[in-house]
C-alpha cells in the first residue's frame, strides 16, 4: 500500500491464510494471528514527488522500519482499558531490527478524538458534515483492521488496527463518499460545506 502523507511504500503480511480470509470476509482475525507491516521510503524524483512504477504504485526505496503484532486470547489484560488494543500485543523496530521502546509511551497517550467511530463493521455516524479545511477523524474500535478509502479522490488511510485513528482534510465543498478499503460493504459520506 502507498502512504501518501509520509511518502512511504508499505507491505502488510499475515501469518496464515485463515487471517487473510477472515479480514476479507469482515470477521475478527483469529487468535495466533501475526501481522507484520514493513515500511519503506518511496523513491522520489528531482521535485520530491514519489516515483510510480508500471503498476501505478510507489516504487520501494530504503527500509524505514517494521511493526509486528500478534493476537492471543487474554493478551493485554494487564493494561488499563484506555491503552488496550483487544488481545493484540505489538512492537516496532528500526531498519536494523532494534526494538523501538518509545512505541509503548506513544500508545499510552489519551484516546484520539473521533468524528466517526468504526464499530461492528460500520461507520458511525454514517454521515458527517464539516467545514472545508477542517479534518475528519476516524477511530477504529473493531477487532478487525479497517481502511478509509475516498471514492472520488482515491485517497486512502493506512490500515487502522483497533485503537488507531486517521484524520483527513477536505479542501473543497462537496459530498465525499467513502468505504472501507478492506471491507467494501462498509460505506459512509462526508459532506463538506
Amino acid at each position: 500500500m502507498d502512504r501518501y502523507d509520509t511518502k512511504q511504500y508499505r507491505e502488510l503480511y499475515a501469518s496464515t491464510q485463515a487471517a487473510v480470509d477472515a479480514m476479507k470476509a469482515g470477521r475478527p482475525l483469529p487468535d495466533d494471528t501475526v501481522l507484520t507491516l514493513v515500511q519503506y521510503k518511496a523513491q522520489v524524483d528531482a521535485a520530491g514527488a514519489p516515483v510510480r512504477g508500471a503498476n501505478g504504485r510507489f516504487v520501494k526505496g530504503d527500509l524505514v522500519g517494521f511493526t509486528v503484532m500478534e493476537k492471543r486470547a487474554g493478551w493485554g489484560t494487564e493494561y488499563p482499558a484506555e491503552w488496550r488494543n483487544g488481545d493484540w500485543e505489538y512492537a516496532a523496530f528500526n531498519p536494523a531490527g532494534v526494538l523501538n521502546d518509545k512505541v509503548g509511551a506513544a500508545a499510552a497517550s489519551a484516546a484520539p478524538r473521533s468524528d466517526v467511530s468504526i464499530m461492528g463493521f460500520a461507520f458511525g455516524p454514517n454521515k458527517v458534515t464539516v467545514d472545508a479545511g477542517k479534518p475528519v477523524t476516524w477511530v477504529n474500535g473493531d477487532e478487525s483492521p479497517h481502511q478509509i478509502a475516498i471514492t472520488s479522490t482515491k485517497a486512502r488511510s493506512p490500515i487502522l488496527i483497533k485503537g488507531q485513528s486517521h484524520a483527513m482534510t477536505f479542501a473543497s465543498a462537496g459530498t465525499y463518499e467513502y468505504m472501507c478499503g478492506l471491507h467494501p460493504n462498509m460505506k459512509g459520506t462526508v459532506e463538506v460545506r
